[in-house]
This record gives structure tokens, sequence and C-alpha cells, in this order.
């Protein structure tokens, strides 16, 4: 198979789930909606940037383009774009949804008896360095994949599961509530650090070994046999460590330079608040 025909499945209408299309596209609406002409009806609303919509709705569309477009159909065939997804729902999708979400609509979710409580937990640094991580690399213990992979209800609660770890991980990063933005930059940069670190072992062992882990992915895909399945095991834990190196390396970007700005306000601050003091004491002299 050439690699014209590989991405001519991206062509045929009849790939992309137009069921799961119509309820991204409801929700991109209702989203619009409500940091839109709604938005006065909430209290506190604040006014929504042009960049967190954007961001939301990219990560809206990147979402679809993982379950509803023929990356999905390709995933079950081919565990290089298995890795692929999951990447694009772990990695990428997470804090582009949190970023575009503005505090007034999650604050009334957060405020929820019990859930409240809840939330705290799990965001929490040090719990989300080890409920992510620890999440992702169990469920690619092979035994434990191959298990998931048969049962599609838990395969399901899963993806579920693996979605919450990834919001409760970036949480902490993004900080999407300012009042619950409770560490400092260089620990978000420690943060993001670490997560890197703790998963690297498991893309290693994908990536690394000599034998085929996942009994899905044995055979040569029949529908797209570009690759031995051992090399498509290879390339499916290169892909997941570039695409966590790409989004770590960018967050790491961004939180330096949002730190920045913030250290040159608060220097701005500081310079006029000793300009008035030096100002008073030449009048009273």
């Amino acid at each position: 198979m050439s690699s014209q025909e590989f991405f001519q499945v991206f062509l045929y209408w009849s790939n992309w789930d137009y069921k799961l299309n119509l309820v991204f596209l409801a929700v991109g609406m209702l989203y619009i909606w409500l940091t839109g002409p709604f938005r006065h009806r909430f209290k506190d609303a604040e006014s929504v940037s042009g960049w967190k919509k954007i961001s939301f709705l990219i990560g809206l569309i990147l979402y679809y383009f993982a379950l509803g477009s023929p990356l999905n159909l390709m995933a079950h065939e081919l565990f290089s774009m298995h890795m692929l997804q999951m990447s694009f729902l772990y990695f990428v999708v997470p804090p582009l949804l949190l970023l575009g979400m503005p505090a007034y609509l999650l604050r009334p979710v957060v405020s929820i008896k019990g859930l409240q409580s809840v939330i705290r937990f799990f965001t929490k640094p040090l719990i989300t360095l080890f409920f992510f991580n620890g999440a992702m690399t169990f469920y690619h213990v092979p035994v434990v994949f191959d298990t998931i992979m048969k049962e599609p209800v838990w395969h399901y609660v899963s993806h579920g599961l693996l979605l919450f770890a990834a919001l409760c991980m970036w949480w902490p990063i993004v900080a999407p509530l300012p009042d619950w933005d409770r560490i400092k930059p260089i620990h978000k940069l420690g943060l993001i650090f670490a997560d890197g670190f703790l998963l690297t072992p498991a893309c290693a062992m994908i990536t690394f070994t000599d034998s085929v882990l996942f009994k899905d992915y044995m055979d040569m895909s029949q529908m797209f046999p570009i690759m031995s399945p051992i090399h498509d095991q290879q390339l499916g834990g290169v892909i997941m460590k570039i695409m966590q190196e790409i989004v770590y390396i960018t967050a790491i970007g961004l939180v330096f330079l949002k730190w920045i700005r913030q250290e040159r306000v608060k220097d701005e601050a500081e310079l006029r608040e000793w300009q008035q003091q030096n100002n008073m004491k030449l009048k009273e002299s």
C-alpha cells in the first residue's frame, strides 16, 4: 500500500462518524452561545477572549478527529494510529479545552456539593503526577490492554478514566480558575518536567522491545498492510513520546512567558511605588 492509498481513507465519507459529528457541532454551538449572547445571564461573567474561544473549538475539533474520523478506524488496525489517537485525546485536547473554558462556566460545576472536594483532591500536583502517568502506564500493561480491548464496557470506562486523569493533570498547570491557581510558575515547570519523565519508561518498553506486546496487533493489518507488527508497535511508542514532548515543551514555553509577564508587571508596580515614595519625600523636604 502506497502513502497516497493510505491517506485516501480520509476521502470516503462513510468512514466519518456523522452522528458524533452532530454531537460535537451541538457542543460547539452551545459553547459559542454560552460565551456570547447568553454570557450575561451568569454571575460575574467576564468577557471571553477570541483566543480562548479558538482554543476550546480547536480542542473540540481534534477530539472529534480522534474519535469520529477515519483515524478511529485506523486505530483498530494499527497500533501506531492507536497511539496517535491516544496522544490527541490525552495530551493535546485536555489543555486546549481547559484553556478555552471561562471561569464563570466552571465555578457552578466545581461548587457542586461533594464534587468540589473530589476535584481539589485529584488536582493536587503530586496526586496528578501519579494518577495520570500511573493510569497511562497501567493501561499499556499488555495483559491489561488486551483485557480492555476485548470488552467494550471496559474500553469506554478506561477511556473515561484516562480523560478525567488527563484533565486533572492539566488543571494545576492551566489553572482555568484563577482563585484555584495555587502553585507557583517554577513549580508548574517542575510538574511538566516530572510528567514527561514518569511516562518515559512506558514509551521505552513499547519502543525498544523485540516482541509484539499486544494481542490485537500481533498480525499485520489487512486493511493497512504498510508495516510489520513489530515496526508498527515501535512507531507507536515513538509517536506517543514525540507528541508528548511537543505538547510539554509548548506548555513549558507558555508557562515561562506568563511568568515573565507577571514578574514584569510586579517590577513595574514596585518601581511606581518607589517613585511615589521618592516624590513624597521630595515634597516634604
